[in-house]
């Protein structure tokens, strides 16, 4: 018998239409990360994630087989899972189960990442870039390893899975060059979206007093941004 997994799943949602774009999937929610992005609204799993209560994990996968004929595919979110001992074995069981698997992270552990694609345990992978490298310690409150962003853009941008880039536009903490600047980073990269950023619960309180970006506004940021990517598919916008 293998042994127990040991993720500690903090969330869980049965269905979902917009963490796996056009598909419709089950997600996973693990506590805790690296980064103090000061406009995260995921700050209970940040900050607070160890007075939460723990999901079982073989309680989910029970829940994920039962619904598996009308729900297939399964994202693993945070926080940041790449903190997580447990996620490989979490992503093996899932895997066995048939689950199609997408995989959340901000690629502070390349390392993670690429075993979990060269083991061939995820399908998806989704990268937020929080701005462009060069100062990168301001959009993540403090300072990151941008050696090992970078390594992680490089990996994923191989292809060697399906995947995409976002980065949250925050007004007036990001510039439109911001963005531009982040698009040159990836320029070869198939999938780049900018979101607009919902000031709401956010882990540094005075953000949640900035103003949304007018739709016209983003989609030109997004346009443009499309124009940089060598390689882009037709770009969107996502809003949450």
């Amino acid at each position: 018998m293998s042994p127990a997994c040991n993720l500690p799943v903090k969330g869980f949602i049965e269905t979902s239409f917009i963490d796996w774009k056009e598909k419709l999937s089950s997600v996973l929610f693990t506590g805790g990360c690296n980064f103090r992005c000061p406009f995260c609204h995921n700050g209970n799993l940040v900050l607070r994630h160890k007075g939460m209560a723990d999901i079982p994990f073989e309680y989910v996968r029970g829940g994920l087989r039962k619904y598996k004929k009308w729900v297939d595919r399964v994202v693993i979110t945070g926080g940041e899972p790449t903190l997580q001992p447990g996620l490989v074995k979490a992503a093996q069981d899932l895997k066995k189960d048939g689950f199609l698997l997408k995989l959340d992270t901000n690629g502070s552990h390349p390392e993670v990442v690429k075993r979990l694609v060269r083991e061939g345990l995820i399908d998806y992978i989704a990268m937020d870039i929080k701005g462009p490298l060069a100062t990168y310690g301001r959009w993540c409150g403090k300072q990151v390893n941008t050696n090992k962003i970078r390594q992680s853009i490089d990996f994923i941008m191989e292809g060697r899975v399906d995947y995409e880039f976002r980065m949250t536009f925050v007004p007036f903490f990001h510039k439109e060059h911001d963005a531009y600047e982040v698009a040159q980073t990836i320029e070869y990269a198939t999938k780049f979206y900018v979101q607009e950023f919902i000031p709401r619960d956010t882990l540094d309180p005075a953000f949640a007093h900035i103003g949304r970006l007018s739709p016209e506004k983003l989609n030109s940021i997004q346009k443009k941004v499309g124009e940089i990517l060598r390689n882009a598919q037709v770009p969107c916008t996502l809003y949450h």
